[in-house]
């Protein structure tokens, strides 16, 4: 399954489809989250050939096309339906409405809006199971990007709201991809427990029909305490290696490239799954991908014959040369330049310290030497590089941060020690403490007991290179599921182990006409013969892979690239089993230690 595709489809076909009318102009009202999902995996184009004229800001001031019907598409909360009441409350700013909710609509707000003079404006209300964002082809986030803050916090201000609004939208993952999960939950905090008790509640509700052939799926959360040396780690592959170490303005890459003129300008790119080769090269090692962009460059070069007489390659600095020269190729060398770029930035980076902090972080990791045996003494392994004034303070809290997870409880005075050597600024110091939030042992203070159930670590004997041997706990987690050795003290099930599939598939949108019927009776499972009739047609309720039972792995507190990397590398391994990952939002190191530097010190 694409989730990405997946969304799209329901978007275009199913939202926007239903109240298609060739030659009928509509105006599409979005708030901020529909926004988001939709820019995430539909452009302009395809929104226009669904006979969209104008697409505006719910939150905006907008003025009346009283000849025009609008499509709404919210989710229903106080302030999107308080809103969509005033757009019809005096003037009506619309000919009529067709309101499609992300997720379930709350008995009270349904009852407001069927109440008020808005209803009789509205020609289609149904609810979308639609209320997450398709990162890519097999992740998604909640895009909650203080989630960190709001789970790992002392205060219990707000959770049992953003508990079940996670629910809500977990449902909608599981309903769009016509699955009827068996929930499991890593045993170690209670808000963990909370979200799967409610998501099971929100499940068991909306079940409709028989049970299918196809072993059930699992969905299985985690928080972020189940892994806390991947988020720290320098990850050298090329996705995580980038947004590590680069500058980006969210997924917004920016470079210089010359244009066929000669001239130098700034371009503005969007890493993500339309562009090929980032798709190809994004999970592979640097060093491969380095290879990789070097050797295709040389390749096409020689293809076009645009070497110099004489000269066995060419250089990068040719580019700019090449595109002034043979603009006709300008495209293919642009995409070169992007790449080529964003390698040497790497490579840049890389050179420049990264590379001498590598070896240490992964001996402290996996505990190892790189030859596989037992780090003899893990403090004379760091202590070359926290003396190192050439190694940034971050890097080297990162690696005191991997140490105290090696050593596993050290007193305050070694810890203040160690902290005066390492020139770490007091108000750094409590990053590291902070991890005892997380159940990391830093202090023997008796304060943090350690997980209650731990996971047996796989030993593996795959190839590595030695700067990249550490695998994320959740490759293990994930082999286990798949062969059923998962340790049920270890992620218990909520009602037990199913042994079939769901049913049917989820409903792509339970839909009704008009305004006068309960949203709520309409949230279900559609019946067998829409569900074949789904199947066959390759709509909402088909998956690519639809006989194979899915993992769904959602993580509390961010995800991490190389977990997302897991996810994938994992699939294509995998005869049996098909996976999707995601998280409240997304962490690269730097995120992960400014959240735990944000949360109270740890008491």
């Amino acid at each position: 399954m694409a989730l990405k595709e997946v969304a799209a489809k329901r978007f275009l076909d199913d939202i926007l489809g239903s109240v298609y009318r060739e030659g009928h102009w509509k105006v599409l009202i979005l708030d901020h989250l529909s926004t988001r999902i939709i820019s995430a995996c539909c452009n302009m184009v395809d929104v226009m050939s669904k006979a969209i004229t104008l697409v505006e800001a719910l939150e905006k001031k907008r003025q009346p096309l009283t000849h025009l019907e609008a499509i709404y598409i919210l989710i229903p909360n106080d302030k999107s339906v308080g809103q969509l009441i005033a757009d019809f409350e005096k003037e009506p700013l619309y000919k009529a409405a067709h309101v499609f909710f992300l997720e379930k609509c709350p008995a009270s707000l349904f009852s407001k809006l069927s109440s008020s003079k808005a209803s009789k404006k509205i020609h289609t209300l149904q609810e979308a199971n639609l209320a997450f964002l398709p990162y890519e082809s097999k992740v998604f986030t909640l895009d909650y990007q203080d989630g960190f803050h709001r789970f790992y916090s002392e205060s219990s201000m707000g959770k049992v709201e953003l508990v079940d609004r996670i629910a809500d939208q977990l449902a909608t993952v599981c309903a769009m991809l016509g699955e009827y999960p068996s929930v499991r939950y890593r045993d170690e905090i209670p808000v963990v427990m909370d979200i799967a008790t409610a998501l099971q509640g929100r499940l068991d509700s909306y079940r409709f029909g028989p049970a299918g052939a196809k072993k059930t799926s699992e969905l299985i959360i985690l928080d972020r305490g189940f892994d806390t040396t991947s988020p720290i780690l320098h990850e050298l592959t090329y996705q995580a290696m980038v947004c590590d170490l680069l500058k980006l303005d969210g997924d917004i890459y920016s470079y210089y490239a010359t244009t066929h003129s000669g001239e130098r300008k700034e371009k503005k790119i969007v890493l993500g799954e339309n562009d090929e080769t980032w798709n190809k090269l994004r999970h592979q090692h640097i060093a491969d991908v380095s290879k990789f962009v070097y050797d295709d460059f040389q390749s096409f070069a020689k293809n076009r014959k645009l070497k110099p007489t004489g000269s066995s390659e060419v250089s990068i600095k040719d580019l700019a040369r090449y595109i002034r020269k043979v603009p006709q190729y300008q495209k293919e060398l642009n995409e070169f330049s992007l790449h080529i770029n964003l390698v040497d930035d790497c490579m840049r980076k890389y050179k420049g310290g990264v590379n001498s902090l590598c070896k240490v972080e992964q001996d402290l990791a996996t505990g190892l030497t790189a030859a596989g045996d037992p780090i003899p003494d893990a403090m004379k392994t760091i202590m070359p590089s926290l003396f190192d004034r050439n190694i940034l303070v971050q890097d080297k809290i990162r690696l005191l941060m991997l140490y105290s997870i090696n050593r596993g409880g050290m007193t305050k005075d070694e810890f203040d020690k160690l902290m005066q050597h390492s020139e770490i600024p007091h108000g750094d110091t409590k990053t590291i403490l902070n991890l005892m939030h997380l159940g990391v042992k830093v202090l023997n203070d008796g304060k943090v007991k350690g997980p209650k159930h731990k996971l047996k670590r796989k030993v593996r004997y795959e190839e590595q290179y030695e700067v990249s041997r550490w695998v994320p706990v959740l490759q293990d987690i994930l082999e286990y599921i798949a062969s059923g050795d998962l340790s049920t003290s270890y992620c218990p099930y909520l009602k037990g182990k199913g042994s079939s599939s769901s049913t049917a598939s989820a409903s792509a949108y339970p839909s009704t006409q008009g305004a006068t019927s309960s949203v709520r009776q309409r949230w279900n499972w559609i019946p067998q013969k829409d569900a074949a009739k789904d199947s066959a047609t390759g709509s909402v309720g088909a998956k690519a892979k639809k006989d194979l039972p899915t993992i769904i792995v959602f993580i509390v507190g961010g995800m991490t690239f190389s977990e997302m990397r897991t996810i994938y590398e994992f699939v294509t391994a995998s005869g049996t089993h098909d996976a999707i990952i995601g998280s409240t939002h997304i962490l690269t190191p730097k995120l992960f230690l400014e959240q735990l530097k944000e949360l109270r010190s740890f008491s």
